[in-house]
């Protein structure tokens, strides 16, 4: 069975609304998901210094955990890529389980790789 996990980070400063928010999003998502891995669009934001702040909700439906190290994701907004940058997160994903995240798009990590994740809006 899927659970949903905050890393000890989020879990110290997320707003009450947004992990309602969140926790919402996950119970409508796991009902019609099933395998492999999908990261799911939350929202986005610009930040002081022009960056791209994706949220998602990385979904592990596998049963081995994952890492994300050196990897490519794309992000498309009304099916057009607007940008794609390589990702390494500080912690794995455990095995059948839902985490939300956010991905900064900036100019250093941008690269013209093919993406091996993609998040849709």
């Amino acid at each position: 069975m899927q659970k949903l996990y905050f890393e000890p980070a989020w879990d110290k400063t997320i707003a009450p609304a947004d992990r309602e928010k969140i926790t919402h999003h996950f119970q409508q998502q796991t009902k019609q998901l099933q395998g492999g891995v999908h990261l799911l669009f939350l929202w986005n934001a610009r930040n002081h210094k022009g960056e791209q702040l994706i949220a998602v909700l990385i979904h592990n439906f596998e049963d081995i955990n994952l890492r994300l190290h050196n990897t490519v994701i794309s992000y498309y907004e009304q099916g057009i890529q607007r940008t794609n940058a390589t990702f390494s997160l500080p912690c794995e994903i455990a095995g059948n389980t839902s985490m939300p995240w956010t991905f900064i798009f900036s100019e250093t990590n941008e690269t013209n790789a093919d993406p091996q994740y993609m998040i849709w809006n």
